[in-house]
């Protein structure tokens, strides 16, 4: 994050007021002591650190600063835009999470389809907008699908991030662990819990890798970004239900399709209403020269590539005249006399 808003903003020439998560503000004090160390000048990057209120507030309603981009949550990014309107009309970019399903389809590489929604959902400790945390499978193959998930997840080493064993750390906080066990509640009433949905141990914010199953669009699991190594699996009949079902939210981040059919793969990433389609993979897989970006509630605005830059400056239309002057022209042949040499 810290690299996707402050190389454009830098490169296009501006100046920067960044505001690192109360969660992780270390990450970016470190990355700003390193620039300062290259050379970077005094006052160019500014680091402060605090939490929403007051020193995201601060920012918001700063009638200095003329751009703000921001990535969290819906209900923030809703405070935001009206700080923003409030104040000095900024211009605001936001880019505020997803439900980002994934469409497997039968002639699908299953394995393959199985490792990408895994490492989707369970890097980082699920912690990511884009992550599939909804897996829509064709019913003909659901339960090899979730047996070869729930074999990966079986897999995954839990604990203490900095030990070179470990793939899943703890959640951001103790705060962080609650939501997604009561999410896990809800969905318990709803439908199914097939594999993990404890909590791993009994200090720090660890939660076991989780499959969900058959959980309708109106749980508060289904709607909500749970932000965790939780995922739902649906089933689907044909290619129109999937369709239905991977569009029935109000975030459009990313979504993903695994099929072998290529007119069908195009045919289903135009339809799907999101800012990025992976087809036959899924995040982190990406090209950073590529923008991403979400529709509907996922955000406003796009980072990377020319697009990111282009969040960092304005347009501009320069009008020039050269040569004589229409108004001189017209009084001139008025008068009798010969622009350019031709006839009045």
């Amino acid at each position: 994050m810290f690299a996707f808003k402050v190389a454009p903003a830098l490169i296009a020439g501006n100046t920067v007021v960044l505001k690192s998560s109360e969660k992780a503000p270390l990450s970016s004090l470190k990355l700003a002591s390193l620039m300062r160390e290259a050379g970077l000048p005094p006052g160019v990057l500014n680091v402060v650190s605090g939490f929403g209120n007051p020193t995201g507030t601060a920012i918001s309603l700063h009638m200095k600063i003329r751009k703000i981009s921001f990535t969290g949550s819906v209900a923030t990014g809703r405070k935001i835009l009206k700080m923003a309107a409030d104040s000095n009309l900024k211009n605001v970019s936001v880019e505020l999470g997803g439900k980002s399903p994934a469409i497997i389809f039968e002639d699908a590489d299953l394995d393959a389809a199985a490792r990408y929604t895994h490492f989707s959902i369970n890097h980082n400790s699920g912690q990511h907008c884009q992550a599939n945390s909804r897996v829509l499978v064709q019913e003909t193959i659901a339960d090899a699908y979730i047996e070869k998930l729930q074999s990966l997840m079986n897999k995954v080493t839990i604990g203490d991030p900095s030990a070179a064993a470990t793939f899943q750390g703890p959640q951001a906080d103790m705060n962080q662990l609650a939501n997604i066990q009561r999410l896990i509640v809800e969905a318990s009433k709803d439908g199914k819990v097939v594999y993990g949905g404890k909590r791993h141990g009994s200090t720090g914010a660890f939660i076991e890798p989780t499959i969900l199953k058959d959980i309708p669009s109106d749980s508060p699991a289904y709607k909500e970004e749970i932000f965790g190594p939780v995922v739902i699996v649906n089933t689907f009949k044909d290619e129109e239900e999937a369709l239905s079902e991977a569009n029935c939210t109000d975030y459009g981040l990313f979504s993903s399709l695994f099929t072998r059919d290529f007119q069908r793969a195009i045919r289903v990433a135009k339809t799907l209403e999101a800012g990025a389609v992976g087809i036959n993979c899924s995040v982190p897989v990406r090209a950073v020269d590529m923008p991403v970006g979400g529709w509907k509630q996922s955000g406003m605005g796009r980072e990377l590539s020319l697009h990111g830059l282009n969040m960092y400056t304005e347009f501009k239309t320069v009008f020039m005249k050269y040569g004589d002057d229409p108004a001189s022209l017209a009084f001139r042949w008025h008068s009798g006399q010969e622009p350019n040499g031709m006839a009045p």
